[in-house]
């Protein structure tokens, strides 16, 4: 009896201490929830006020006129500066709520630990039942809260998409000034394509000013036949004068006689003096006659010139059409030659497309059957080609991608032994001959080796008996 009451003694004193100890828990959730929901307060204060500032200069940079995109700049600068102080205090609350939540994971698992220790103490005590029941009301109201958490946290997220689409509104207002400056951008090639106008306006101009100077030298020349015209009344006229000075001389020499018989040497002085000054009078007009005819010849000889370098400056784009002339015709004759190539490679192509390879300006073909080196280069004549001739490093390289067995090549020493020449006639420009080749067999060939072969190794050159049994390869030049 004495055991159980120091039992229930012992049961009271530790429910008292732990019923503290749960106090003491939720006291300090309480304080650290209440912190929590100030601070989102706080956050949601701070995104307030950063709204309202970005709407306020949202309006103004839009009643700012030509200022409106440097505002708007600033203003979205502001906005962003805002947000991203908002954003870190709201990483730093985010931070404080993880270590919270962390804190709170903690503390749920040593109530969990309680909770399985009063599992334990459950068969002897009922009361521990009710506790349980309180801890799931809780467990619920911090659910509750979590919730209003989450939903605060999705407002945050529609105000975050609200600034996106104002920073997409002030996107559109970029584009549509970018717009203005294609509008501008073509209104300068509208100016650029009227100044190209006005050039060719000018050439028109200039057009008109040949014609009218061909036209001037058509007045010079009637000119010069009026000048022509004026000398020969300017002649006439002279005879007349010279008539009517006869005349004047008779009705002098009348007058003279008559005067003579009342005071003849008065008469004879008097008409020497009127003669002497009508003889001035007509050599002054003669040598007036004299110099103008001398500007008239002048004006002439300048006239003639410039119809000679008119006349050598016609020859010489008489000269320049022939020549133009010339090559347009080399041109059409040249065209018509590449059309004719192009034909024959096209219809070469559809012959020989079946089988072989082209490269450059060549086909290629490799045997399927082996043979010696003159049945190589028979059946190469009987395709229209003949046995490969290797001019290039170039060649040399696509003919070691071409077959990956030894093959008769076109080159040989029957002719002259020692001298190596190609099947066409012309002397080795190139070669590929493979280390201490060509030996003629010296050793072990008693007939000599006059022909010549690509061996797979390295695809060097090799000389060997013609009679060997080898694939080959024909080439055909286009």
């Amino acid at each position: 009896m004495e055991e159980i009451q120091m039992n229930f003694k012992f049961d009271r004193s530790f429910l008292s201490r732990w019923k503290t100890t749960q106090t003491d828990l939720w006291s300090s959730e309480r304080r650290i929830y209440r912190a929590v929901v100030f601070c989102l307060g706080l956050l949601s204060v701070f995104l307030l006020t950063g709204l309202f500032i970005f709407n306020l200069h949202y309006h103004n940079t839009v009643n700012s006129g030509k200022a409106m995109k440097a505002n708007m700049n600033k203003s979205l600068q502001d906005s962003r500066n805002n947000m991203s102080s908002l954003t870190e205090e709201r990483d730093q609350l985010n931070a404080k709520l993880s270590s919270l939540t962390e804190e709170r994971r903690r503390l749920t698992a040593r109530i969990n630990f309680l909770t399985a220790e009063r599992g334990q103490l459950n068969s002897r005590v009922s009361s521990l039942t009710s506790e349980s029941n309180w801890l799931n009301s809780s467990l619920s109201s911090l659910t509750a809260e979590r919730d209003q958490l989450n939903s605060t946290l999705s407002s945050l997220t529609a105000e975050k998409d609200q600034l996106n689409s104002t920073l997409s509104s002030l996107t559109a207002e970029r584009d549509r000034l970018n717009s203005s400056l294609s509008s501008l951008t073509a209104e300068k090639d509208q100016l650029n394509s009227r100044v190209s106008s006005l050039s060719a306006e000018t050439d028109r101009l200039n057009s008109s000013l040949s014609s009218l100077t061909a036209e001037k030298d058509q007045l010079n020349s009637r000119v010069s036949s009026l000048s022509a015209e004026r000398d020969r009344l300017n002649s006439s006229l002279s005879s007349l004068t010279a008539e009517k000075d006869q005349l004047n001389s008779r009705v002098s020499s009348l007058t003279a006689e008559r005067d003579r018989l009342n005071s003849s040497l008065s008469s004879l002085t008097a008409e020497k003096d009127r003669l002497n000054a009508q003889i001035s009078n007509v050599t002054k007009e003669k040598d007036q006659l004299n110099a103008t005819l001398s500007s008239l010849t002048e004006e002439r000889s300048h006239l003639n010139a410039k119809i000679s370098s008119l006349t050598e400056e016609m020859c010489q784009l008489d000269a320049q059409i022939s020549n133009v002339t010339k090559e347009k015709d080399q041109l059409k004759s040249r065209l018509i030659e590449m059309t004719k190539d192009r034909d024959r490679l096209e219809n070469l192509t559809r012959k020989t497309s079946v089988g072989w390879t082209k490269f450059n300006w060549s086909f290629y073909f490799l045997s399927t059957e082996s043979g010696s080196w003159t049945k190589a280069r028979e059946d190469c004549q009987n395709k229209g080609a003949d046995l490969v001739i290797i001019n290039s490093a170039e060649e040399q390289e696509f003919l070691s991608g071409f077959t990956n067995q030894s093959a008769w090549i076109g080159l040989t020493d029957i002719a002259e032994e020692g001298t190596w020449k190609w099947i066409d006639g012309s002397p080795l420009t190139f070669t590929n001959w493979n280390r201490g080749e060509p030996n003629d067999g010296v050793g072990y060939s008693a007939g000599g080796e006059d022909c010549a072969e690509i061996v797979p190794e390295g695809h060097k050159w090799n000389d060997l008996p013609c009679g060997h049994s080898l694939q080959w390869i024909c080439e055909k030049n286009i």
